[in-house]
């Protein structure tokens, strides 16, 4: 099929690709508000860049280019082993789309002597390639050698290093072939040589034998130094103009040099097509696959950060909230510099749930955004790692692509309370942050409703006890058994802040502290699980620290809500 066809069609993927990305800009979005029109969310698109071009922002925005976006300071401010990495790949690759895959248009244009055969061009194609080798074996240490920072890799990480590594080694090997290929070098001869006679023909060839890595087998050892001396004249007389020296290209000479009797077994012409059209396909592929992988960070991370730059926070009206996080969603690499900085992923080593780390969310962010997510269990796991994010917005803070984290896991938590299963860990006042007292509180206050309910259903309170109390298996709470040692002084209950905080705190706790440390006495551990209190305690550590009898009741309370959330989640009876 002509090159052409091939490249048109890969284009026209390609275009098609971005157009459908850039329509789930204004068409999809995580919050548990109704999502305004596709019209709404173009129109304020507009606005909030023709207010910015058209005011002071307009410098903030060229410095936001060239800080963030050229010179990724971000990146370089937090790594500089994961700066160098992305400036080798992206740099380079980009160098050798635009100057080698695009030359017909881009060097042409630019370089008026533009030949791919020559000088500099040769040996910048071969260093740019080398860079972008190193960035990839830069990249893999970083994902094997780094388990430390709680990095996780996905499948697709590893295959886009595949891929790009593959484009370059099959362009190296391609260029190799073509090298020590004979039947390439009669092409050349034929079309561009003027050669007197067959004397000269071999004396030329001699001097490609020796200079620039040619297998022939009219020369089974080393051609002879006048020979090649000879052929060094007609060379320069012939080819000098258009083909520099094949040692430039470092890299493909090297390869030629060692292995060339292979690349070229017969005349060379069959190895130089199967690398060709190897190189060819991963190329087109490539570029037809961009859009719908995470490269297609190359646009979407740019337009992130300026996003960021002029806006400080969140940008003002749901529409420009909602573009404003597709946008981030799309600009996402999967770096991990999120789940490094993020102040609970402690526990994600506790409770292996890979979802409270920051990167591994918005992975499945992005499919809720798409409506491509609907395993409960997955949204089960989504929404504890969620509330157990503390909005600390460090995360936030990190992203080199400029992505608001922070105001992403938070539309996420109201849209999937609101979409999904009550999640147990609202009952705790600490579910729903001081700073964020002002947003979704009808949302909040109508999901902890559902919860509470929820836990009432699971757990007999007191007021429905049967009276008196019978004892039971006073072991039932493995978890920490100093309660043991309570003697009902009720020192913790006289000194709590949050039982002085109620006027009738019995009836607003359910149990008070000292009351919840004799129902495990008694082995009643659904009592002391249906108590408000465990949800209420501030963690002050004022009972702990004064009760006579070294009862760790903060520690107890802890062991009683993770208990009770586990007993909810998996359904079972206490």
């Amino acid at each position: 099929m002509n090159f052409n066809i091939l490249l048109s069609f890969s284009i026209i993927v390609c275009l098609l690709g971005l157009i459908f990305q850039f329509s789930k800009w204004f068409t999809a979005g995580i919050s548990p508000l109704p999502l305004p029109s596709v019209g709404t969310r173009v129109l304020s698109c507009c606005r909030a860049l023709f207010t910015t071009i058209f005011s002071a922002k307009i410098l903030t925005l060229v410095r936001a280019f060239f800080v963030d976006v050229v010179c990724q300071k971000r990146i370089f401010d937090k790594s500089l082993l994961r700066w160098a990495t992305h400036t080798l790949i992206a740099t380079s690759f980009l160098l050798l789309f635009f100057l080698h895959a695009l030359s017909g248009i881009v060097s042409d244009f630019l370089f008026s002597d533009f030949q791919p055969t020559r000088n500099p061009f040769l040996f910048l194609r071969n260093l740019f390639g080398l860079l972008t080798l190193i960035g990839i074996g830069l990249a893999t240490y970083r994902r094997l050698a780094c388990k430390s920072q709680r990095l996780k890799s996905a499948k697709t990480d590893w295959l886009l290093l595949v891929f790009i590594g593959s484009i370059i080694c099959s362009g190296i090997f391609l260029e190799a072939s073509k090298m020590s290929s004979y039947s390439t070098y009669q092409s050349m001869v034929e079309e561009y040589g003027a050669l007197a006679d067959e004397e000269e023909e071999l004396a030329l060839e001699a001097f490609w034998v020796h200079e620039n890595g040619l297998v022939s087998a009219n020369f089974k050892s080393a051609p002879a130094t006048a020979l090649v001396a000879s052929g060094q004249e007609i060379n320069a007389d012939s080819c000098i103009e258009c083909h520099a020296s094949n040692r430039s290209g470092f890299m493909s000479y090297s390869i030629a040099r060692s292995i060339g009797p292979v690349l070229t077994f017969g005349d060379g012409a069959v190895q130089v097509t199967f690398f060709y059209y190897l190189h060819l396909t991963l190329c087109l592929t490539f570029l037809c696959w961009i859009p719908f992988s995470k490269m297609f960070h190359m646009v979407s991370a740019p337009v992130s950060l300026l996003i960021k730059a002029v806006t400080k926070s969140q940008p003002s009206g749901l529409a420009n909230s909602l573009n404003s996080q597709m946008i981030g969603l799309s600009a996402c690499t999967h770096c991990g510099s999120c789940s490094v900085e993020c102040s609970s992923n402690m526990f994600y080593e506790s409770f292996g749930n890979e979802f409270i780390l920051p990167s591994e969310k918005v992975q499945y962010l992005k499919k809720i955004a798409a409506k491509q997510l609907t395993e409960p269990q997955i949204i089960k796991e989504l929404q504890e790692g969620l509330y157990v994010c503390t909005s600390c917005d460090r995360c936030t803070s990190i992203c080199p692509s400029g992505i608001n984290l922070k105001e992403l896991f938070i539309n996420a938590r109201y849209f999937l309370t609101q979409n999904g299963p009550p999640e147990a860990t609202l009952l705790s006042h600490f579910s729903f942050p001081l700073a964020l007292a002002n947003n979704f509180v009808d949302d909040h206050i109508t999901a902890l409703k559902e919860v509470t309910e929820l836990f009432k259903a699971s757990f007999t309170p007191l007021s429905a006890k049967a009276i008196p109390l019978t004892i039971g298996q006073a072991d039932t709470f493995t978890e920490n058994n100093s309660y043991k040692g309570c003697y009902s002084c009720q020192r913790c209950t006289n000194i709590c802040p949050v039982v002085r905080s109620y006027s009738n705190p019995a009836e607003s706790l359910g149990l008070l502290p000292h009351q919840i440390i004799y129902s495990l006495g008694i082995g009643d551990l659904d009592l002391a699980l249906s108590s408000q209190m465990i949800w209420n305690c501030s963690t002050c550590y004022l009972c702990q620290e004064h009760c006579p009898n070294q009862v760790e009741l903060c520690d107890i309370f802890y062991g009683l809500k993770n208990k009770a959330v586990q007993s909810i989640k998996t359904g079972a009876n206490i």
